[in-house]
C-alpha cells in the first residue's frame, strides 16, 4: 500500500472540523460560541506546531544533517510527534481560555473529551500512511485480518501482514474519550491526560516507527511516562497533610523500572533475564500499566478526600 499523505491530512482535518463543530454547537446553545472558535483555531495551530517542534527538537541532529530549513517546514507525518501535537493542542486551548477571559483549566476540562476524539481519528488516519503505524510482522494466519492487522501486497500471491498498532491506539483513545465524557466529572483534564498516556507505554513499544533517542529510548513512551509521573506528583501536592502522599509517584517510578527492564529484556541486553521471552515481557509491561491505573485511582480519591475536608472547614 502506497503512502497517501494528502488523504491523511484531509481525513484529520475533516475529523477536527466535525468534532469541534459539534462542540461549537453545544457552546452556541449556551450563547458562548467564542471559546469554541478560539479553541478550534488555537488548538489546531498549537497541535501542528507542537507536533513539529517536539519531533524537531528530539531529532535535532538528524534534522540539521538533512537540512534544517527543509525539515523544519516539512509536514511529513513521519517527522511529527503525536504526543507533541497533543501537548501543543492543550497549550492552544489554554491560550484560548485566556483570550476569552476564562480559567484555562475550566476550558481544558470542557475540551479534553473532544480532543481525545480528534486524537483517535488522527490515529485511525494512519491507515493512509503505509507502514508508519504498524507493529510486528504476523505469522499466525488467524490474526491476519483488518482491523487487527494491515496487509501489504507484493504481487497476486504474496501479502505480508503487520499488527495494526494505529488501530489499537485509536481504539484506546476512543475508550479514553468515552470514560472522559461519562465518568470523569472532577479534574477531568488531568485524569483524561493520564488515561491518554497510559496505553501508549505498551503500544509505542509495539510500533515499528516509534522515534528514538540514543537508539534505545522511545521518546513518545518516555513523554507519556513523565506526564503520568507529574500528574501523580500533583495529586500528592494537593493531598497535603496525608501520610505517604507521594507514594503513588514512587510506585510510578517502580513501574517505569519494570518497563525499562522489559525493554532491555526484549532486546537481550540483560543476560540473567534471557529466560523471559517476548510474550512474558509484554505481560510484565501490561501488569505495570494495571498497577499505574490502580495507583491513579487511589491517589485521586485521596486527593478528593482532602479537598472535601477543606470544603467543610
Amino acid at each position: 500500500m502506497e503512502v497517501q499523505e494528502t488523504l491523511f491530512w484531509e481525513w484529520t482535518a475533516a475529523a477536527a472540523v466535525l468534532v469541534f463543530g459539534f462542540w461549537g454547537a453545544v457552546w452556541a446553545k449556551q450563547g458562548k460560541l467564542k471559546p469554541a472558535l478560539w479553541s478550534f483555531c488555537l488548538g489546531v495551530t498549537g497541535g501542528i506546531l507542537g507536533a513539529k517542534l517536539f519531533y524537531y527538537l528530539c531529532q535535532l541532529d538528524f534534522m540539521i544533517a538533512e537540512g534544517w530549513q527543509e525539515t523544519l517546514f516539512c509536514l511529513d507525518p513521519e517527522q511529527m510527534s503525536f504526543c507533541g501535537g497533543f501537548a501543543g493542542a492543550c497549550l492552544g486551548v489554554a491560550l484560548a481560555a485566556r483570550i476569552c477571559g476564562l480559567s484555562p483549566i475550566f476550558l481544558l476540562n470542557k475540551w479534553i473529551p473532544y480532543g481525545l476524539l480528534v486524537g483517535a481519528a488522527t490515529r485511525f488516519g494512519e491507515y493512509f500512511l503505509g507502514m508508519v503505524g504498524v507493529g510486528p510482522y504476523l505469522e499466525t494466519k488467524s490474526l491476519c485480518f483488518f482491523p487487527l492487522a494491515m496487509g501489504f501486497s507484493y504481487g497476486d500471491d504474496w501479502t505480508e501482514w503487520y499488527l495494526a498498532v494505529f488501530m489499537l491506539e485509536g481504539i484506546s483513545l476512543l475508550a479514553a474519550a468515552a470514560v472522559s465524557f461519562r465518568k470523569l466529572k472532577e479534574h477531568r483534564f488531568l485524569r483524561s491526560v493520564f488515561y491518554f498516556c497510559l496505553p501508549q507505554i505498551l503500544l509505542e513499544n509495539l510500533r515499528l516507527g516509534s522515534f528514538m533517542w540514543f537508539f534505545c529510548i522511545k521518546v513518545e513512551q518516555l513523554a507519556c511516562m513523565l506526564a503520568m509521573f507529574i500528574i501523580l506528583i500533583i495529586y500528592g501536592i494537593r493531598s497535603r497533610g496525608k501520610p505517604r502522599r507521594f507514594l503513588p509517584a514512587g510506585i510510578a517510578v517502580a513501574c517505569a523500572g519494570i518497563f525499562i527492564v522489559s525493554e532491555f529484556a526484549m532486546q537481550g541486553k540483560i543476560q540473567f533475564l534471557r529466560f523471559l521471552d517476548i510474550n512474558a515481557c509484554y505481560v510484565l509491561m501490561l501488569a505495570g500499566q494495571v498497577i499505574l491505573a490502580v495507583t491513579e485511582i487511589f491517589a485521586f480519591w485521596k486527593m478528593k478526600t482532602v479537598e472535601a475536608e477543606e470544603e467543610h472547614k
